[in-house]
């Protein structure tokens, strides 16, 4: 637990870094994450511990199927995830309770264990270097 809590503040941390460093867009939108707006659906952005964009594939074929989940967007750089929802069928710690179901943390609540072991390891260890166009880090 104290390795997760020690990663995403570590995502966080860089993250400010680099709009710092960089002063422009591209590395500023890091800390945003995604945006998403479906019309007649409420909205959540989530903090996950997905790295890659294996771990889309994982959610493109898995939260499409939760109940009341209507679209999301995953974003690879913030480790973010946006999901569009319908309010009357689900809510946000449902969804956050199905994300961890499968092997990543979601905001507060912890990733399933066993699930977290079977997933590949590029989902699992946050990439080096940088993927920004500012190119100052």
């Amino acid at each position: 637990m104290k390795k997760i809590i020690a990663i995403a503040t570590l995502v966080i941390f860089c993250c400010t870094a680099m709009a710092q460093q960089c002063g422009n867009a591209a590395a500023a939108k890091c800390c945003e994450g995604p945006k998403l707006e479906v019309k007649g659906a409420e909205t959540v952005v989530i903090q996950t511990n997905a790295y890659s964009a294996k771990s889309n594939e994982i959610f493109k074929d898995n939260l499409p199927f939760i109940k009341g989940v209507k679209e999301f967007k995953y974003d690879e750089h913030s480790y973010k995830i946006a999901v569009a929802y319908d309010a009357k069928k689900t809510n946000p710690e449902a969804i956050r309770e199905a994300i961890a179901k499968l092997g990543f943390t979601a905001d507060k609540v912890q990733a399933n264990e066993q699930a977290r072991a079977k997933l590949p390891a590029e989902c699992k260890t946050m990439p080096k270097g940088c993927s920004h166009s500012c190119g100052k880090h």
